[in-house]
């Protein structure tokens, strides 16, 4: 299983609109919490931090939730946040196969988070899914500016 909706808008595009947002959680990633990011490239994403090296996520389209591993380090100075997702996946946006970690700046990776809840609400940790994620729809239970970030 991969993330495979295809994206409807191009990374550069993405990247610069998320860079213009203020970081809402600087303390992303916090063990856990369920987070809410969202982007043009992927829309609406969905991951439960559950250790310090482990997160699920809920990709729009999918029908299991993803393991990833997830490590913090630091890239030519700039601190970065790094997600290794199964060999047998495939990132849509960037057209890449997953087995290999891809790192993103920790300050664009935190700014993409739009909301947060406590705890396990949709249990990503036991791999299924309460339904197949729409990619312009959040789910209900995330509180933030709907007018603001939608496709």
């Amino acid at each position: 299983m991969g993330c495979t909706t295809a994206p409807q808008t191009d990374v550069a595009s993405a990247i610069n609109e998320v860079s213009s947002r203020a970081v809402a959680f600087p303390k992303y990633p916090q063990v856990g919490q369920t987070y809410l990011s969202f982007s043009s490239a992927h829309g609406f994403q969905v991951s439960y931090v559950e250790s310090p090296t482990q997160s699920h996520l809920w990709y729009p389209g999918n029908r299991v939730a993803l393991r990833e591993d997830y490590k913090r380090d630091v890239i030519r100075d700039t601190p970065v946040l790094c997600f290794r997702h199964g060999n047998s996946t495939y990132n849509p946006v960037t057209k890449q196969s997953g087995g290999k970690f891809a790192c993103t700046p920790l300050k664009l990776a935190r700014q993409t988070v739009v909301a947060r809840l406590s705890g396990d609400p949709y249990t990503l940790a036991a791999g299924t899914l309460p339904y197949r994620l729409d990619r312009c729809k959040a789910p209900d239970a995330f509180q933030f500016d709907r007018a603001k970030f939608k496709c």
